[in-house]
């Protein structure tokens, strides 16, 4: 097994030195190259010793973890967030299937993140399977950078690159096993290979609702309620979406907000 060149940055030197510990003693995989405490000591020391993966923590004085990342124009290695902070970053985190440990974290849940890391590094060496072109952090970037403007859009990864939709142009999300069939305003739709729990994580702020096991609307888009035993949404694109009963009346209680 190829060792891992690691750097850590934390603001707190107990957490680095806590870190560093677990991982010499349960991941001898793992090289840690250095610790550092700040945004601007961690650009340099990336930018000098190129590490495979940077344990980044989220929030820090003065610059957080996401800063330092927009730092880069690529990014060439892999993240594993570690945060006290359990809020909206973490949707958009678990949204590109990117690694976090919620401090205070367990060996395993360092050695699953570590085994997933290598297993992404291994899958990306000449397998034989179409790339990507964009990686896994920069649609993260992307996302927590436009769920937080006034015209929101949200980057959805394609075996192509990304493509950004305005959220308001979004009806509907309607899940496929392991994937999710997305339809807007335009009567066209999208296959991402994201669960649609995973879109309920990131939208539910910006007034989506799970309505059913297998379906997500956009309140901005539906016209009338009808009622039934759970009832239906008229969506703006002319579908009827069933309303399960057992979220009728969370559904109408959100619905009347608008």
């Amino acid at each position: 097994m190829s060792e891992i060149k690691a750097i850590i940055v934390d603001d707190e030197q107990h957490c680095i030195d806590a870190l560093q510990t677990m991982l010499q003693k349960k991941c001898p995989e793992v090289t840690v190259l250095g610790g550092v405490n700040s945004v601007k000591e961690a650009k340099e020391l990336i930018t000098e010793l190129q590490p495979d993966v940077v344990f980044l923590d989220v929030e820090m004085p003065h610059q957080n973890g996401f800063e330092l990342l927009k730092m880069f124009d690529k990014i060439t290695f892999d993240v594993i967030f570690t945060t006290a902070y359990e809020q909206y970053a973490l949707k958009a985190i678990k949204f590109n299937a990117l690694d976090y440990l919620l401090k205070p974290f367990s060996v395993k849940e360092l050695q699953d993140a570590i085994q997933k890391c290598i297993a992404r590094r291994s899958s990306n060496t000449g397998n034989g399977q179409p790339e990507m072109t964009t990686s896994p952090i920069e649609v993260f970037l992307q996302n927590m950078k436009t769920l937080h403007q006034t015209h929101k859009k949200i980057a959805l990864p394609t075996i192509n690159g990304l493509v950004f939709m305005p959220v308001q142009n979004i009806v509907r999300c309607e899940s496929t096993g392991n994937y999710t069939r997305i339809f807007f305003t335009d009567k066209k739709n999208l296959m991402v290979s994201r669960p649609l729990k995973e879109f309920e994580e990131l939208l539910t702020d910006v007034d989506f609702f799970r309505v059913h096991n297998s379906h997500l609307i956009n309140l901005q888009q539906m016209q009338s309620y009808i009622q039934g035993e759970g009832g239906f949404a008229l969506m703006s694109d002319g579908t009827q979406v069933e309303i399960s009963r057992r979220r009728k009346a969370d559904f109408l209680k959100k619905a009347m907000q608008f």
